[in-house]
């Protein structure tokens, strides 16, 4: 339910709204780009010329120093690692990584406070949250530093590192968001459905109405404002670049455009460049902030060692080699507020083999399939999570969600665009069927795809019970 601060907002006339996000950013800036946001990205440059092994040592090093912190002073590592037989101070670093217990997601979400610093006064914490999508939100902390370091990373790893070329920030480049914030009540029915900071030159435009009855509101909004960056979920971003090739409009150009929080799909990201005449640059990463990932120039997949450990486990929890796919248990190396220590994502993905290209001796994150519950399973124990085939060519549709109820029972939901016909139905049922062989798949036209409470879209949901997967 919305608070009264949220409803007055809603209620109130545009250029109010736009008076609130300058001053919202002014109390951000604070928070955000201080001292500690400049000194952190000026340590991750230095950093971005190290050779692997000099990452390697780093990463030794500050495990080492987290470990005997979290044993000392953090509440449920005090405990756990004394249970497992951990002794902290001749803890050997990477090597003995795998002797320490994978943290319980159900600790985060019945004790959160267990996981933070006892020395830390938790009256001046900053709380955050994830979304939800799988269950009961998680409550996480923060300090100043730490929020400083988080949008240091992003701007340092994902906006710059990503394209030097194109290297965005707040307040010096115009950029233009579509994303989860309720910046428009959820029931409006006319726009506008964006709010405009002018402090960071910044067009914010909600996720939550992206109906075809609006878009060309949206589209033409954009194309006044005149952006340089665009950004947001990558369906949103296809929502818009779709109506923009369906309906043959002129594009409107921006530098770069950078997705995340979603799954890229190939037909998306061709559809992005093609309609903003421009590059897309994937992101991955975890509100608990203890995994960094973001595209290169060459198209991989750049994770930051210095940011976070990731380990690929396979059931077992045992170490599984570059390029097999398994479980990402996740280290961070920057959260000292409230650790996570060989934490379970959720995630299935794997190790690149080998580097890039691009010369950069940050790891490569190799195929990233998605959340564990959002992977379609085989009744032989298969895991099917990239779709990206599935949909290849199906130009007349503008949306899809694919939904498991049983091993043998799938419905592709539909959104049809212009043009759409019988056969592009038979086509990914198709397609689908190859991949998960003999089943009974079914297509089901519908308006539209519900968004989650984050404004996120699920491309998969698997509705197969716990003791089947």
């Amino acid at each position: 339910m919305a608070s009264v601060k949220q409803r007055i907002y809603w209620k109130a006339p545009s250029f109010v709204k736009d008076w609130m996000a300058w001053w919202s950013a002014w109390q951000f800036d604070r928070q955000r780009h201080g001292r500690d946001y400049h000194r952190v990205l000026e340590q991750i440059f230095r950093r971005d010329r190290w050779s692997a092994e000099q990452f390697r040592q780093y990463q030794d090093e500050q495990l080492v120093e987290l470990v005997r912190r979290a044993a000392r002073h953090v509440p449920h590592y005090r405990r756990s690692l004394g249970e497992a037989g951990v002794e902290a101070e001749r803890f050997g670093g990477l090597e003995d990584l795998p002797r320490l217990p994978i943290l319980d997601k159900g600790v985060v979400r019945s004790d959160p406070m267990s996981l933070v610093d006892e020395r830390l006064d938790r009256r001046r914490l900053i709380e955050a949250h994830t979304s939800g999508t799988t269950g009961t939100p998680l409550i996480l902390y923060r300090d100043v530093w730490l929020n400083s370091a988080a949008f240091a990373y992003v701007d340092g790893r994902c906006r710059d590192a990503s394209t030097r070329r194109c290297r965005m920030r707040r307040r010096q480049n115009a950029s233009v968001t579509i994303g989860g914030i309720l910046v428009a009540a959820p029931n409006r029915t006319k726009p506008p459905f964006w709010v405009h900071n002018r402090r960071w030159r910044h067009l914010y435009m909600s996720s939550y109405h992206l109906s075809p009855r609006y878009l060309g509101h949206y589209v033409e909004r954009m194309r006044r404002f005149g952006g340089e960056f665009i950004e947001g979920y990558p369906s949103s971003l296809y929502a818009v670049a779709r109506h923009i090739l369906d309906n043959n409009l002129p594009t409107v150009p921006f530098r770069a455009a950078f997705t995340t929080a979603e799954t890229l799909f190939e037909h998306m990201r061709e559809a992005i460049a093609k309609a903003f005449t421009c590059r897309v640059y994937d992101q991955y990463g975890a509100v608990e902030m203890c995994v960094l990932a973001a595209e290169c120039e060459r198209g991989s997949m750049h994770l930051s060692p210095d940011y976070g450990i990731v380990e690929v486990l396979d059931e077992s929890n045992r170490p599984l080699p570059p390029g097999r796919d398994g479980q990402l248990v996740c280290t961070s190396l920057v959260n000292r507020v409230q650790p996570f220590i060989r934490y379970p994502l959720g995630d299935t993905g794997s190790l690149a083999p080998g580097g890039c290209a691009c010369g950069s001796a940050l790891p490569v994150l190799g195929e990233l399939l998605g959340r564990t519950d959002s992977v379609l399973i085989t009744r032989d124990g298969r895991r099917i999570g990239r779709l990206s085939p599935v949909f290849k060519g199906a130009d007349n549709i503008a949306e899809a969600q694919v939904v498991q109820d049983d091993f043998d029972s799938f419905r592709i939901r539909v959104v049809p665009g212009p043009g759409y016909s019988d056969s592009d139905g038979r086509a990914i049922v198709a397609a689908l069927a190859q991949r998960v062989g003999r089943a009974d798949i079914r297509v089901e036209l519908v308006d539209r795809i519900e968004r989650t409470a984050a404004g996120k879209f699920e491309a998969v949901v698997c509705n197969l019970p716990p003791q089947k997967r």
